[in-house]
């Protein structure tokens, strides 16, 4: 299996295999997709587990040419993501549940990262929006600066948000609702970790718990050196 399929076999909720299996099975040919129906198994082949729902690349892999725009209105591509250790997390602001518990799980994470033994300032934390139909930088910076000023907010439009989703093997689709304004996004569940060269180098698979994140990003970490 490739490294891009196990990638995405870590996405998922359920209401995402139902979109999938529904009409775009085109974005995961070759995927496992049973594991997307099942996030909480374990990912094969190339990944290896660290800790507990914390996964290492053996190998770190480049992430592809891409340009978004933060909630500030700058720019961040590549060069946005070196010289720290960036968590990335794939959702949309109308999310009901499991992009605001994501978030404030980032907010655990990043409070004890710099406190105690940990003492680590080398990371940021990432929310890419895959809904830039609504999630303005404005929504955005308002979004992410409820839980954490310090959060960087990201999205732009559908070709150059799929650079980077389709490097990382993260899969989302919308979802109508009751009103052409109130659809829904189903997307990948994992947080992604991008390495201070800017290459992808590991997954912590969901459910998101920070004491668990802490301990696979330092197992992470301790491999890397």
């Amino acid at each position: 299996m490739s490294v891009r399929a196990v990638r995405n076999a870590i996405a998922g909720n359920r209401r995402l295999w139902v979109a999938l299996a529904a009409g775009i099975a085109v974005l995961v040919v070759g995927v496992a997709l049973w594991l997307l129906a099942r996030p909480e198994e374990k990912p094969q082949a190339h990944f290896v587990e660290v800790a507990d729902s914390a996964y290492i690349l053996p190998k770190p892999d480049p992430v592809a040419t891409f340009s978004l725009l933060t909630h500030d209105n700058t720019s961040f591509d590549n060069a946005a993501l070196k010289g720290k250790w960036s968590f990335l997390f794939f959702g949309f602001t109308h999310c009901p549940d499991l992009c605001p518990t994501t978030l404030a799980v980032f907010n655990q994470v990043h409070r004890m990262l710099g406190e105690g033994p940990q003492n680590v300032h080398d990371v940021q934390f990432v929310f890419v929006s895959v809904d830039p139909e609504r999630d303005t930088p404005q929504v955005l910076k308002e979004y992410v600066g409820s839980i954490n000023p310090e959060f960087i907010g990201v999205t732009g439009n559908g070709a150059d948000l799929a650079q980077l989703s389709d490097s990382l093997g993260v899969v989302y689709a919308k979802v109508p609702g009751t009103t052409p304004e109130q659809y829904f996004m189903d997307h990948s569940s994992a947080v992604l970790l991008i390495n201070p060269e800017g290459h992808f180098r590991g997954v912590f698979a969901a459910p998101h718990v920070a004491q668990k994140i802490v301990a696979g990003f330092t197992a992470i970490r301790e491999q890397s050196r």
